[in-house]
């Protein structure tokens, strides 16, 4: 595990982070920030370096279908091949099953930087780190620019979200960006109650917008949040200019998601309304195995903060007693309906997956910071020695951020060593190998590669790095026969093979 962490992009996280946290002791509040940032950068790539494959099941997707963009960003394809065309999310041509933005991203991202892993998945790493600039700004609205900085240092080494950098969790970098997009939306709301312009009302229509074109409708959380605002303040708030301000949010957040809804209704009918209906199955029925009973997201916590049967209640706990020590009755609100809408919506719903919840999650983070807050002005008042209330200050942030970024669980995900993922992890690690040699071999040949068994659904990593036709079965006399009039190179691993192809010496047997 030694090793494990000693890597340079760890080490220069773990250094650009002192830095800033004795920076923003010296009150350089912008230098700390951008130091911060970097270390969050630099603390990103080197998670995302710990796997050197594409994660089961959802990122291989994402990755595949973000690669065909490329070509052509409006016609999200999954799978190019002539022996499979089906209509589920699984092994479709046109693929639907997801909102594109986060997918144009990594599309993006794999243009500049190549066909791997960290293209796909540096979009999520970038999102990640911006996202300490906008957690300290809400901390400091709320409170004080002490409890902002604490909340974007500890967000910064969370393991949760963090390990979504990986691919490691379902829904990965889509739930990243959703996180991104929503936050954002939530914190031009705390903008826009404090200063009252059209300009923040845009940014919460448009981030919002975003947000929807990531995860669909859950985007519009915001709103709940808006709402309540004004149900709770009627007489004062409920006045022409706030209305105006309402319908000139909405009109943007649909101005940005519908006309792709619209593209796809008259583009791809079939495979739109087929994912629109399957994206209300997860409401009314626990797909995939997905599922789980009404105390899902409380046991949760123990995923996303760490271990220990205390975690929920501390978790819990600090963000009550924060709720209960804000003053301003607005922010109360804003914080305590986005956490209730996005907790009971996805308690109600049948599928359910720790990744839902991650639009809130900087929330509880922040509240964890508002009560170590006030640990430290407590050690500074019970303390005298200056030099020895530096100290013990600093050990306490330095404890609570080791805690929170669980690197025993980081190892365990993710290490070849010991334990973890050991048997699964070298499937992926030798099922890459084995494309990237084939690619060598074979280079930009029309191929198509036959019985591929490494790992589940590997047949969709292989296109990913080849750009190959995959398959994981055995083909028929017909499909051999189609595909080699179609002027495919056919590839077969040699395992159990029919005579049929057995004797076909235009058939090239690959031996594992």
């Amino acid at each position: 595990m030694t090793s494990f962490l000693f890597d340079i992009n760890f080490m220069f996280s773990i250094a650009l982070a002192l830095i800033s946290f004795l920076t923003f002791k010296k009150e350089k509040i912008r230098l700390s920030l951008f130091l911060l940032f970097f270390s969050s950068l630099s603390l990103g790539i080197f998670v995302v370096g710990l796997d050197s494959f594409l994660n089961l099941w959802d990122e291989q997707y994402h990755a595949l279908v973000a690669k065909n963009l490329i070509s052509n960003p409006f016609q999200p394809v999954l799978i190019e091949q002539p022996l499979i065309v089906t209509n589920d999310w699984i092994n479709a041509n046109i693929w639907l099953h997801k909102q594109p933005l986060f997918l144009w991203q990594m599309a993006i991202s794999i243009k500049i930087f190549g066909v791997n892993e960290f293209a796909v998945r540096f979009p999520s790493v970038l999102m990640h780190s911006l996202l300490v600039f906008f957690i300290y700004d809400i901390g400091k609205i709320i409170y004080s620019k002490n409890v902002g900085y604490y909340s974007a240092l500890f967000y910064t080494f969370s393991y949760f979200c963090l390990e979504y950098l990986t691919g490691f969790y379902p829904t990965d970098h889509n739930d990243i960006a959703f996180l991104f997009y929503s936050f954002l939306s939530i914190w031009a709301l705390f903008k826009y109650v404090n200063e009252k312009t059209i300009w923040y009302a845009i940014l919460i229509g448009f981030f919002s917008g975003l947000a929807i074109l990531n995860k669909w409708l859950t985007g519009l959380v915001v709103y709940a949040s808006w709402f309540a605002i004004i149900i709770c303040d009627f007489k004062s708030r409920l006045n022409k200019k706030e209305i105006l301000n309402i319908i000139i949010s909405l009109t943007v957040c649909c101005i940005i998601f519908l006309p792709w809804q619209f593209y796809c209704l008259n583009r791809f009918p079939n495979e739109f309304l087929t994912s629109m209906n399957f994206n209300y199955k997860h409401i009314i029925e626990p797909l995939e195995g997905h599922g789980g009973d009404f105390w899902f997201y409380y046991t949760a916590m123990f995923e996303q903060f760490g271990e220990g049967l205390v975690i929920p209640v501390f978790v819990i706990s600090c963000f009550s007693y924060m709720i209960y020590k804000i003053r301003n009755s607005i922010y109360k609100i804003i914080i305590l309906v986005t956490v209730l809408a996005i907790y009971i919506f996805f308690t109600i719903v049948k599928t359910k997956m720790y990744g839902y919840v991650i639009t809130v999650i900087p929330f509880f983070i922040i509240a964890i910071a508002y009560c170590v807050n006030l640990i430290l002005v407590m050690t500074e008042i019970k303390i005298k020695n200056r030099k020895l209330n530096h100290l013990v200050q600093t050990s306490i942030v330095i404890t609570l951020t080791v805690f929170l970024f669980n690197a025993s669980k980081l190892y365990k995900h993710h290490s070849n060593k010991e334990y973890g993922r050991y048997v699964s992890r070298l499937k992926e690690i030798n099922e890459k190998k084995f494309f990237l040699k084939v690619k060598q071999e074979h280079g930009n040949q029309k191929c198509a590669i036959f019985n591929l068994k490494f790992t589940l659904n590997g047949y969709i990593t292989g296109i990913f790095y080849t750009g190959y036709a995959c398959y994981d079965f055995i083909p028929d006399k017909k499909q051999i026969n189609d595909l080699k009039i179609l002027g495919y190179q056919l590839l077969v691993i040699n395992n159990s093979l029919p005579e049929y192809i057995a004797d076909d010496n235009s058939i090239i047997k690959i031996n594992l």
